[in-house]
């Protein structure tokens, strides 16, 4: 069944073990498949053959041509030109660097087919770098059209795109179908094999929009893998606790504990833990989402499950996505617990060898009770003595197959997700089955709610007085970019997107180099963690800190009582509502203001009066999803859902329902797909990358 998409990218030819590491990081994988699910995101049409006095600068074409002469050139930063002609004219081809092999192929009176960016420069016709240089015999083999992947500084286009039409021509059409062919004839969907053909060969523009059928048909088999193991968690986790529970009578900590908090607990963290606290007693493991509004209240209740979890004689463990995230937890619990006999670490990759191999050593002899860490429990030689609980936090940042090593540290382990992203209730059975779920929809008692405001970027100078009373309290603002660079994508000169470089420089001549800071996705790990807490630390001379949404989930900084959103109207609700949540975590009276630019039409306009009017996380995320699939939005996952390679589910909500019908039926037939008519599910798992989690589960 067309084994070889499991294979890894080093079975295509010219590809070893360095190049197929910079092509997973640029896919999201190292195998085949992973590079067949890697969408054009640009289709351009090419001119073949016109006359050269008719092309327009930038047009892409298809020239042929007789080489005349070659220029190389006379200081070093000049180019090497290669003069060409035809019966309309002529042009050059012109390189900053050419190899000696290119310049065997281009020998004088050689006839060549060339493709390329026209333009031409104080009279002169050229093409820069050529895409494709071919002798004329074979002009039959350039495209008819470009179509253009997402790239990274070590991977062209041209190799991509030669890779995956070398993947696709070793494919069979052999299929067997896993969709319910009333499913299939309904959609009109292609087969699995055309699909793929149809995906990497757009024939209009149109063919890249979320609602192409291609990408939609892999849109729902990505969504059947993820409901079929769901399903299959939800059934196993029915399975009973296979060792008695015990408890500690000395350990027995949390009713003192809740009556230290300075604060009472609200009514839905108190039903949150009740329901949580039955699990962890109870004969039956747990697999729960707790779902909570920013700012209300889940370290709490995850403190509480815990304690109830040493009550039992096991270990917990907390785990979140950041080092810094992980940092401020462990600083909470210390805080928090410093009256208890508990024993608490943190283990991330910051520490030391040695540092490390005490923690690990105390953790196998339980002589720490619960360790606060990032995706570093995860490695094989971190071992508990008697894990009982495991929590997640921002639980969509980890993959299925990260939670299951983590659940495999221990037996009988309870598993808590927490999410701080408010689902629409109408999405949250087709994502997550009839998995158990307490949802937090308070907010302490002392937290003011954030004022939200929204003005035009062309005022935006505005602002810069009331941004230095704000520094003069000596208070913190986030000032959010969509962008890094300047155009860095192919939709952001259009957009008209302000980035956080010009956004940084710009500031830092306003309030001076030492008070603002910069941070995005593409610097360091380390890097980010270092800018991240010396912004929250309030002794800093840091007091503004310029980013993209790299911190719509972090570090909680009290004195941060400003975020200005740049471009807010490309934004969806429920990444602005995250945003927002920023602010407004101590009694400080904090502020939003979103900026609009060049996009404010009818729909972002009530998307951002909605904000105006609501810091109701829920309530926000049911508007969201019903303004949501005009495609008129950047952000086009929805914040907070699961990390899906191909489905939207600002378009596939639809697909989501059926899929979950579907699996749903699978599933009550076959609970582990062992049947030999349900192969066709398992490699659908396997393709999908939900098969090991199927494995493990079958182990127990």
């Amino acid at each position: 069944m067309n084994e070889f998409l499991l294979q890894p990218l080093t079975t295509l030819s010219r590809v070893g073990d360095k190049l197929s590491e910079y092509l997973s990081k640029l896919i999201g994988g190292g195998r085949v498949i992973d590079l067949l699910l890697h969408r054009p995101v640009r289709f351009e049409n090419i001119a073949i053959l016109p006359n050269i006095h008719q092309i327009i600068n930038d047009d892409l074409v298809i020239l042929k041509g007789k080489i005349e002469g070659h220029f190389p050139p006379a200081k070093s930063r000049q180019p090497f030109k290669i003069n060409c002609y035809n019966q309309s004219g002529y042009f050059n081809l012109v390189f900053f660097k050419i190899y000696p092999s290119q310049l065997e192929k281009l020998k004088i009176g050689n006839e060549i087919a060339v493709l390329g960016k026209f333009s031409r420069l104080s009279g002169e016709n050229q093409i820069i770098h050529p895409q494709e240089i071919l002798p004329i015999l074979q002009i039959e083999k350039m495209p008819k059209v470009n179509t253009t992947y997402p790239l990274s500084s070590t991977i062209s286009n041209k190799f991509l795109l030669y890779k995956i039409n070398f993947a696709l021509n070793k494919l069979t059409d052999n299929f067997e179908e896993w969709i319910d062919k009333n499913i299939v004839e309904n959609f009109q969907f292609n087969s699995f094999y055309e699909t793929l053909k149809k995906l990497h060969h757009p024939q209009r523009a149109e063919d890249l929009l979320p609602m192409n059928q291609s990408r939609r048909r892999l849109a729902y088999d990505e969504l059947l893998a993820w409901q079929l193991a769901i399903l299959i968690a939800k059934k196993q986790n029915h399975q009973q606790k296979k060792v008695p529970i015990k408890f500690a009578s000395d350990k027995n900590f949390l009713d003192d504990f809740i009556k230290s908090l300075p604060f009472s607990l609200t009514k839905s963290q108190i039903k949150a833990f009740e329901q949580i606290n039955e699990e962890i007693i109870s004969h039956k493991k747990m697999l729960r989402l707790l779902q909570g509004d920013v700012g209300s209240g889940k370290t709490i209740v995850a403190i509480c499950a815990c304690l109830q979890t040493i009550y039992t004689l096991k270990q917990a463990c907390v785990v979140a996505p950041t080092t810094v995230l992980a940092k401020q937890h462990f600083n909470y619990f210390q805080k928090l617990l410093e009256n208890f006999p508990i024993k608490i670490a943190l283990l991330t990759s910051a520490n030391t060898k040695k540092q490390k191999e005490q923690i690990l050593a105390k953790l196998n002899n339980q002589e720490i009770d619960i360790l606060i860490s990032t995706h570093a429990v995860l490695e094989p030689d971190v071992k508990f003595k008697n894990l009982g609980l495991a929590i997640i936090d921002e639980q969509h940042r980890f993959g299925v197959l990260q939670r299951l090593k983590l659940v495999e540290k221990g037996h009988d382990v309870d598993l808590l997700l927490m999410s701080a992203t408010p689902i629409p209730r109408t999405l949250m059975l087709g994502l997550y089955g009839d998995m158990d779920i307490s949802i937090l929809n308070e907010k302490p008692k002392n937290r003011q709610e954030i004022t939200t405001s929204i003005m035009s970027q062309q005022k935006s100078q505005d602002l810069h007085n009331s941004i230095k009373n704000v520094l003069h309290n000596n208070q913190k603002v986030y000032w959010i970019c969509p962008a890094i660079e300047e155009q860095e994508d192919l939709t952001s000169e259009d957009l008209g997107l302000v980035s956080v470089e010009k956004k940084f420089s710009e500031l830092r001549q306003i309030y001076g180099n030492d008070k603002v800071g910069l941070i995005h996705g593409k610097m360091k790990e380390k890097e980010k963690d270092q800018v991240m807490l010396e912004f929250a630390d309030q002794n800093s001379q840091m007091q503004i800190l310029v980013a993209t949404t790299v911190i719509e989930v972090g570090v909680d900084v009290a004195t941060a009582t400003v975020i200005v959103i740049e471009n807010s109207e490309n934004f969806g609700l429920a990444q602005l509502h995250q945003l927002r949540g920023r602010v407004g975590r101590s009694q400080l009276k904090s502020y939003c203001v979103l900026l609009y630019g060049k996009k404010y039409g009818p729909i972002q306009k009530q998307r951002l009066a909605i904000m105006r009017q609501s810091n109701d996380g829920f309530f926000i995320a049911e508007e969201d999803l019903r303004l949501r699939g005009s495609g008129e939005i950047i952000g086009t996952k929805q914040s907070g859902f699961p990390e899906f390679r191909i489905a939207d589910l600002n378009f596939d909500n639809d697909l989501l329902k059926i899929a979950n019908k579907q699996a749903l039926i699978v599933i009550n037939n076959d609970q582990l797909l062992l049947q030999e008519s349900n192969k066709k599910y398992r490699f659908l798992m396997k393709l999908f990358g939900y098969y090991d989690f199927l494995k493990a589960i079958r182990g127990g």
